[in-house]
């Protein structure tokens, strides 16, 4: 007998339980216990660090990986590495995490915020160019949830004005664009490690390059200034600190790389069911895949709110992730908010950064103009990989959508009360 209410509304969800993550074992528990028996626990000594550099660049097909100590720090250093500094101009796409233009801020340069294009929410190539000044020294490609910008286009444009491109992979462990594994095109690439990534250790991040000089810079930087070994032509003595991953993260990750490939594929199956699921909806449309994307980054479904359908007709987005959230048993929230008006981008929170006037306006967030990413976040439904992992996840978010649509007027009369509340 299908259920009467929505779980919303006190019913019972499609889903029982919360997902589990990280998925752990005896694995992990071994390799942790390894660690603490060697009694290696640094990079310096260890083997853990730089085995699990090898195996990340060959799962990616990248050239020197360097392990860190989170993903923000694996931005900074690759702006350190490139010599970016006061004066310089950085473009990083006005939808993404705050710590994306942070680690440019912290470099002294000046992230210049602009558009995404509305159907992959990805850097717009077109917009980028349309940036570019003298002073523009990089631009940042983010792939974001589930999607990839153009990034042969991208890396065409950066190489038409002498530009660095990093490509910013915190979602993007084992997505692929043709036969290029994310962060193998740019000049640098940074990936996360953080808790909620596909490949975790609770923290930890690498940055990558295939350029010698700047893998060696990399290393300095992120070790106290040590020469790395067989010091590259070019090679000069820098100031560094403390950015190293330990041991324990390390054996983490060596540990989760045996689950990652049935777990991404697991994810890939799951996606394309939803995307059906969401476009067959009517009233959910997922962020666009480009053609030239073999495996999409498995951090999330993003997907916008078509409001006004004869379903829904204006019921607000807000309740319509309440009630997915309540259904599958994960949050199901908004996209990040546009840089513009984060409230966790605050360029000017911090003293350190009013290096001039000219600079202190020039971070202004405020002075972007980002229309698609507005839209995009006021519409966003994101539902984030760890709810892909359960057994029968294929059928689970589409049965929650079937939910919603047979008891669209519990869903009305739930957001006339909350109006009704409001207004009180």
């Amino acid at each position: 007998m299908p259920e009467t209410n929505l779980a919303l509304l006190g019913g019972d969800p499609v889903v029982a339980e919360p997902p589990s993550w990280p998925q752990r074992g005896p694995l992990e528990a071994r390799m942790l216990r390894e660690v603490l028996d060697d009694g290696q626990w640094s990079l310096h000594g260890g083997t853990r660090c730089t085995r699990f550099e090898s195996r990340f660049a060959a799962l990616q097909g990248l050239g020197r990986v360097l392990t860190v100590s989170n993903g923000t720090t694996a931005l900074q250093l690759a702006c350190e590495a490139l010599g970016l500094g006061p004066g310089d101009e950085v473009i990083v796409p006005g939808l993404t995490r705050p710590g994306t233009a942070g680690a440019v801020l912290d470099a002294n340069a000046v992230p210049v915020l602009v558009d995404v294009d509305p159907d992959t929410w990805c850097l717009d190539p077109a917009a980028v160019e349309a940036a570019v000044t003298e002073r523009t020294r990089a631009v940042v490609a983010v792939h974001l949830y589930g999607t990839m910008p153009d990034l042969m286009a991208l890396a065409a444009l950066a190489a038409r004005y002498g530009l660095a491109l990093i490509e910013d992979c915190a979602h993007a462990p084992g997505a692929r664009w043709e036969r290029y594994g994310a962060g193998s095109v740019g000049t640098l690439s940074c990936f996360s490690f953080g808790m909620s990534s596909t490949l975790t250790a609770g923290e930890g991040g690498c940055v990558a390059t295939a350029d010698p000089l700047l893998a060696g810079r990399l290393s300095g930087l992120r070790d106290r200034g040590r020469p790395p070994a067989g010091s590259p032509s070019g090679w000069r003595p820098l100031q560094g600190g403390n950015h190293r991953m330990t041991e324990w993260q390390a054996a983490i990750l060596l540990a989760q790389c045996e689950r990652f490939a049935e777990q991404r594929e697991r994810r890939e199956t799951v996606t394309r069911r939803w995307r059906e699921a969401a476009l067959a909806s009517g009233f959910l449309r997922p962020a666009r895949l480009l053609p030239e994307v073999e495996r999409p980054p498995g951090q999330a479904l993003a997907l916008s709110y078509v409001p006004d359908t004869d379903l829904l007709r204006d019921l607000p987005v807000a309740i319509v992730r309440a009630a997915l959230a309540a259904e599958l048993r994960v949050p199901v929230d908004a996209c990040y908010r546009p840089l513009d008006t984060s409230p966790a981008y605050l360029p000017h929170s911090k003293p350190r950064h009013r290096l001039s006037q000219e600079y202190w306006e020039a971070i202004d967030p405020g002075r972007a103009r980002l229309p698609h990413c507005a839209r995009l976040y006021d519409s966003s439904v994101v539902l984030p990989h760890t709810a892909m992992l359960r057994p029968g996840a294929e059928d689970h978010f589409p049965q929650a959508l079937d939910r919603l649509a047979c008891h669209a007027d519990q869903l009305r009369d739930r957001a006339a009360a909350d109006r009704r509340k409001a207004a009180a």
